[in-house]
């Protein structure tokens, strides 16, 4: 039997804050990752920080809309792609300073929600993130 630990070919999502996981997981499955195997770790040793928690996915490459996205939500994450059993690639993702069709603006009468406009971003803070829209100028923390 294989460790569970250990993927052959796919994505390795790590230095999630403790408890964003299951979040993480929520995203990616919005993304179609379909019955691929995935695990998350919860909760583990971090030399960076107390606790992380990690999602590991087989045979699956994060495109770089959900890297992007994911970078808001938890900016110190690191992206491993892995192949063969090895890490061929590390990206760590980088916030834009500005941000399209990403997210929605969460204002319910902004023009993007109303008129159909793609939602665009400015983002005004990297730590924490805070995104204000290019329309109605509304600032939000993404979730």
């Amino acid at each position: 039997m294989k460790d569970v630990h250990i993927i052959q070919n796919g994505t390795v999502i790590d230095h999630l804050p403790a408890g964003m996981g299951f979040r993480c997981f929520e995203i990616l499955k919005k993304q179609n990752i379909g019955t691929e195997a995935t695990i998350i770790f919860m909760n583990m040793p971090s030399s960076k920080c107390e606790k992380k928690d990690m999602v590991k996915i087989q045979d699956y490459t994060l495109d770089e809309e959900t890297s992007t996205y994911l970078s808001m939500l938890a900016p110190d994450i690191t992206i491993n792609i892995i192949k063969d059993g090895k890490i061929i690639k590390k990206i760590k993702p980088s916030i834009p300073d500005e941000i399209k069709g990403v997210v929605s603006c969460i204002n319910s009468r902004c023009i993007t929600n109303t008129e159909g406009y793609a939602a665009e971003f400015f983002v005004t803070s990297k730590k924490p993130v805070i995104l204000k829209c290019k329309y109605c100028e509304f600032e939000f923390k993404p979730e």
